[in-house]
């Protein structure tokens, strides 16, 4: 596992007195400035969110919208810092938003830490906010995430795909057992050999959380959206990449697995060869057909 993103696994007591385990990607840090925060009221709570618009941005023309995720026990903060998507918005030319969940997690399905919160549902408002304030282009609307965030980014895409444009998970999988796609929605996984959490091969995290086989969770990608092209693999000596092509509506479905990574957003900084989640998230983005 890299040093520079230390992932444990923290037990919390569920639903009939069980431990379950979840996993997380810790790096506590201080609250981001004031002055950038937003909240909407939503399913009875006040829900917050961190915004970040580059300065530069035209307000005549609508512009692109990420929304990055946090894992589970961290928070914008940590998302933002880690991810350094204020840096790419400002280059490329997007407006980026860093929504808190509840309890520092988010209500993805089966993991993690007990939210019952209709997180879809909030997610769906804050779109709406912030496409009528922020101008943005609803048709060019794209979720991420880490872990958690990655699990809710799945979630999205399977209950709000007439609203997202496409999905990046990072370390993550999806972990609700049913998903019908409004449309052929474009999806990308990146995920470690080595990530102990969310294990590539599936499986249970201490006997209890149960993970699908990462290969087998983007088949299920590439059957949902139509691709009728066994995935084509290239690899670079720390990267491999299976891509899923002839799928409805343009849409494209990929898996990115890294050699040495556990589980991260995955940095340079990890280790020789280790891509940039961040940029190949964006590049993915950059590429994926509009919403109709």
């Amino acid at each position: 596992m890299q040093a520079a993103f230390i992932a444990a696994v923290f037990i919390t007591v569920g639903c009939g007195g069980q431990a379950s385990p979840n996993p997380v990607a810790v790096h506590p840090s201080p609250s981001p400035s004031p002055t950038r925060i937003g909240s909407l009221m939503f399913g009875g709570l006040q829900r917050v969110y961190v915004l970040f618009r580059p300065s530069q941005l035209s307000t005549g023309t609508p512009v692109p919208l990420v929304i990055a995720m946090h894992g589970f026990t961290v928070d914008t903060t940590w998302m933002e810092q880690t991810s350094r998507f204020d840096d790419l918005a400002t280059q490329s030319g997007f407006v980026v938003v860093y929504p808190q969940g509840t309890g520092d997690s988010w209500n993805a399905g089966r993991c993690c830490g007990h939210n019952t919160n209709d997180d879809v549902g909030f997610v769906k408002a804050l779109i709406d906010k912030l496409v009528g304030e922020q101008n943005i282009d609803p048709k060019r609307v794209f979720v991420t995430g880490m872990s958690n965030g990655a699990f809710m980014a799945q979630r999205l895409a399977c209950e709000a795909a007439d609203r997202i444009t496409a999905a990046a998970s990072v370390s993550g999988s999806l972990v609700i057992d049913t998903c019908t796609p409004s449309r052929a929605i474009s999806v990308i996984e990146m995920h470690g050999l080595d990530d102990d959490l969310v294990p590539i091969n599936g499986g249970q995290v201490a006997g209890l959380t149960f993970f699908s086989p990462t290969m087998a969770n983007m088949q299920g990608w590439a059957n949902r959206d139509g691709c009728t092209a066994k995935p084509t693999t290239t690899n670079d000596g720390t990267t491999t990449t299976y891509t899923w092509s002839a799928c409805r509506d343009h849409a494209s479905v990929v898996l990115k697995t890294i050699a040495g990574a556990g589980h991260s957003w995955f940095s340079p900084s990890d280790g020789p060869g280790i891509p940039d989640a961040t940029q190949v998230v964006w590049d993915f983005f950059s590429q994926a057909p509009p919403l109709p």
